[in-house]
């Protein structure tokens, strides 16, 4: 059995991590030739951060493997992981064997190369409220009241423009006479619509939304050195171009952004695979940085 580090309940514990997938572990890094840093999590919390500074340490890496598994999370923490990783590496490479969602998937925004298989999935940025209905807490995209707003802006048009044809055809009137009465039919038909809709709650999402299209801009300007005009356009679409939190941004998707993205190699897929079983099974969250017996003569180590 091997130690691994766990997050549980806001406390950093040590505890043993199944010998198999450390094994599993060992075998992807020795196949690979470079260190490998496994960053798993099912919720990525400021304790994460906590945990990933106390595993890297002061060790700098010419390159670093980082094997992400994590639905999301934090966005603030997410942000500060991504900093740690590219503190300590000169280049990073991101292997995602499942998912790398919505926090996740601002993380892998740091990797030079992501490495993913066939069923590899990141997520839409749009960041997650929570809110309380009945005793319950349910976590919803702070895009469904902007949605919610364009429906019902597109829909006061459509029923403007309607109304117009229909009272300019059946009247006889003038058509700045029928554009009036239809304004005036569309404004009282419109009005219950956007009285369910709260002006407090719609900046709260537009502050929340700011939120991952800041820290986007800052990882791919600041640490990748991307174009602002290239990082605004692939943020935006992060956020804003897909119909639900759960779509699935895979390989092909990540390389019309722009990604540096490539299929695991042949000769890692079978390891990868057991990995994947491996990481299903394991509860709570740890984070495992698996070295080089003969670290300091190691080439991917930075003295």
């Amino acid at each position: 059995m091997k130690y691994a580090s766990i997050l549980k309940s806001s406390t950093v514990l040590v505890i043993f991590m199944n010998e198999d997938l450390h094994l599993l572990l060992r075998e992807l890094a020795r196949i690979r030739k470079r260190p490998l840093l496994v960053f798993n999590s099912v919720d990525i919390q400021p304790e994460s951060v906590i945990l990933t500074e106390k595993v890297l340490g002061s060790k700098k890496f010419q390159e670093l493997d980082i094997l992400v598994q994590t639905p999301g999370g934090d966005p603030h923490s997410a942000f500060k992981i991504v900093k740690l990783f590219r503190k300590n590496a000169k280049k990073v490479n991101i292997i995602v064997p499942l998912l790398a969602k919505s926090a996740g998937t601002l993380i892998c925004l740091g990797a030079d190369k992501i490495i993913m298989s066939e069923i590899s999935e990141l997520g839409p940025l749009d960041t997650q409220i929570a809110e309380s209905r009945q005793g319950d807490v349910q976590f919803k995209s702070a895009l469904n009241g902007f949605k919610a707003l364009e429906q019902v802006q597109t829909h006061a048009l459509e029923n403007l423009d309607i109304a117009t044809r229909v009272i300019y055809e059946r009247s006889g009137l003038k058509m700045l006479e029928a554009i009036e009465l239809a304004i005036e039919f569309s404004g009282k038909t419109s009005a219950c619509l956007y009285n369910q809709l709260d002006p407090m709650n719609i900046g709260e999402y537009k502050r929340s939304l700011e939120i991952s299209e800041r820290y986007g801009h800052l990882i791919l300007i600041n640490l990748m050195g991307w174009s602002k005009e290239k990082a605004h356009s692939v943020a935006m679409s992060l956020i804003y171009d897909y119909p639900s939190h759960d779509s699935i941004i895979d390989m092909e998707e990540l390389k019309r952004l722009g990604f540096d993205t490539v299929e695991i190699e042949e000769n890692q897929k079978e390891v990868l695979d057991k990995i994947k079983i491996r990481l299903q099974k394991e509860n709570g969250d740890f984070i495992h940085l698996v070295e080089n017996n003969k670290r300091k003569n190691s080439k991917n180590v930075v003295q």
